[in-house]
C-alpha cells in the first residue's frame, strides 16, 4: 500500500529535527585570524577597572596564539595568551591559556566561550580570574 503522506510526514519530521539541532562545531570551526576586547574589572589588589584588545590566530586544532595590550587602571601592559581550545559540537567550549604580562609568566587564564554567528564570533568569560571580565572575539579571516 503506498501512502505518500505517510513519506512526507517522515520526510518533515527529519527536516525539523536536523534544523532545531543547530550546527555543530567543532575545533575547525574556530580557525582563522581574530580581533579581541576584554572589559571589565580585575582586583590590583583592589577592583580596577580593565580593559583589553588584541589579536589571536587560531589553528585548524583550535590552539590560539594571541597578543594584546592590558590598560589596568591607566597601567599598560603587553600580554600574550597561548592555549588549546576544547570547542564542543553544541558550540561551547573552553581554552586554558599559559599568559604573560609585562613579558613575565603570569599564570594560567581559563575561559569557558560559546561561538555564534557561524562561527564568526566568540563570547568568554574568564573563570579564575578573581574580577568580573567579558571577552568578545571577532574573526576577520578564516586562514
Amino acid at each position: 500500500m503506498n501512502k505518500p503522506w505517510l513519506m512526507l510526514l517522515c520526510a518533515t519530521t527529519w527536516a525539523t529535527t536536523a534544523a532545531a539541532s543547530g550546527p555543530a562545531c567543532t575545533p575547525q570551526t574556530t580557525r582563522g585570524d581574530w580581533v579581541y576586547t576584554c572589559e571589565g574589572l580585575l582586583p590590583a589588589p583592589a577592583l580596577t577597572p580593565t580593559r583589553i584588545l588584541g589579536t589571536c590566530k587560531a589553528s585548524k586544532t583550535g590552539f590560539f596564539t594571541c597578543s594584546g595590550t592590558v590598560n589596568l587602571g591607566g597601567q599598560i601592559v603587553a600580554q600574550t595568551l597561548l592555549g588549546q581550545a576544547n570547542t564542543q559540537a553544541n558550540c561551547t567550549g573552553a581554552v586554558s591559556y599559559a599568559q604573560t604580562l609585562g613579558g613575565a609568566p603570569a599564570g594560567t587564564l581559563e575561559i569557558t566561550y560559546v561561538v555564534s554567528r557561524d562561527g564568526d564570533v566568540i563570547n568568554g568569560l574568564p573563570t579564575n580570574s578573581n574580577g568580573v571580565l567579558a571577552c568578545t572575539l571577532h574573526r576577520i579571516s578564516k586562514d
